[in-house]
């Protein structure tokens, strides 16, 4: 069976603790929209460990200039952060088909970007459905979820330890031990690092002018 739904990942960290499967999600007498709270707070939290975002859970897209947004701040245009979004933007440009081309001249204020430049674009973190996770990153939210689940639905501190520890490592690893450390592993060969430009500079930027 493919885990493609929230509803598929709820009910496999159920049955990592030994519940029953939820049934209605709209309604709370069975649990289920405290199970989904919680699921969409792990997964939030989850895909924020990751700085630059997983691959599988950011895009590029493009800002949207608002015509009615005084720019206070001296720039010249008012931006919307593209939504739905987790966290802030990972990086702005002027040019997307350049991968290491990166916008600087702006300011994050009020979830808006004043610059001086339009058309701007972003690299944005979003939640996306679970059939785009990786199987490292599913199991370890799973497993994750299923410890919060343990102590919401039968208040088990023992287990909920265990699964967390399990999902994250010890606290010394800032949760990022554990099958998390494994999925973050295998997101950082589809993200590696950048070269730095040496030439990227304002002195020798002024200077080639």
């Amino acid at each position: 069976m493919a885990l493609t739904t929230y509803a598929d990942i709820i009910n496999a960290a159920c049955a990592r603790i030994g519940e029953e499967p939820v049934q209605d999600f709209d309604d709370d007498l069975g649990g289920g929209q405290s199970a989904l709270l919680i699921y969409e707070e792990t997964v939030d939290f989850n895909l924020g460990l990751q700085p630059s975002g997983f691959f599988f859970a950011r895009e590029v897209r493009q800002l949207s200039k608002l015509s009615v947004a005084a720019p206070f701040t001296g720039f010249s245009h008012v931006f919307e952060v593209p939504q739905p979004a987790i966290g802030p933007p990972v990086y702005l440009t002027d040019d997307p088909s350049d991968p290491n081309r990166r916008y600087t001249s702006f300011i994050l204020t009020a979830n808006q970007v004043h610059a001086a430049d339009n058309p701007l674009y972003a690299m944005v973190k979003f939640r996306p459905d679970p059939h785009r996770w990786t199987p490292t990153f599913r199991s370890a939210t799973i497993t994750a979820l299923a410890g919060h689940l343990a102590f919401a639905i039968a208040s088990d501190r023992g287990q909920r330890s265990d699964l967390l520890t399990l999902a994250y490592g010890t606290p010394q690893e800032n949760f990022r031990g554990g099958m998390m450390r494994t999925a973050l592993n295998e997101d950082a060969f589809a993200n590696p690092a950048r070269e730095i430009k040496a030439d990227n500079n304002p002195l020798t930027i002024a200077w080639r002018s």
